[in-house]
């Protein structure tokens, strides 16, 4: 009798435990649904095709805007879904000079390169920008030397660099100083 009493209680113990199990694993998917159903809801599953300004503005990223002409809106859309863009096209009212803004964000301007490319629009080329902003300098540099180095110019020869003003005031430094102390003058030959 101990023994199907104890196998009895087993039974009703692991019921139980399995039943616990079973209804938490039901309210955490219930709870799911629900986000799911309110993210829905506000529409912000939307990660690729049209949506609204709304939408984009809550990423931070800076936002992109490419013009593309009103006959090529189909197109546009269709690549854009292919390439996964998330985009709004915006446009004046009474605008009637057949382009469209297409606005995006940073986030996905690599997408909009690739469908700007199958649709044989010229990609910006930002690159040459900043080679001409680097090439210009804001002020002439007269002293410097165009390579690293000592710190000479270029175009000075060994000589002239010993004949430099700076030698010439350090050599005649040290014979004021040396005619300053009389009777320690060292001799100029060799001493043994």
């Amino acid at each position: 009798m101990d023994v199907s009493a104890e196998a009895a209680d087993v039974v009703v113990r692991e019921s139980l435990q399995a039943t616990e199990a079973a209804a938490k694993l039901t309210l955490e998917g219930m709870k799911n649904v629900a986000a799911l159903l309110l993210a829905i809801a506000k529409q912000d599953m939307k990660v690729v095709g049209e949506t609204t300004a709304k939408r984009l503005a809550k990423d931070s990223a800076p936002a992109v805007v490419i013009p593309i002409k009103a006959e090529d809106r189909a197109k546009f859309q269709k690549l854009a879904k292919e390439f996964g863009v998330l985009y709004f096209i915006a446009q004046k009212k009474g605008n009637n000079t057949g382009i469209l803004n297409v606005v995006s964000n940073q986030n996905y301007a690599a997408q909009l390169n690739a469908v700007m490319e199958q649709m044989g629009y010229p990609i910006p080329q930002k690159e040459q920008e900043e080679e001409q902003k680097k090439a210009k300098s804001r002020a002439p540099q007269k002293k410097s030397s165009p390579e690293r180095g000592n710190g000479l110019n270029p175009s000075q020869t060994a000589a002239e660099s010993v004949d430099s003003p700076t030698k010439k005031k350090l050599d005649q430094l040290q014979r004021l100083a040396a005619q300053s102390r009389p009777g320690q003058e060292k001799p100029k030959g060799k001493v043994r």
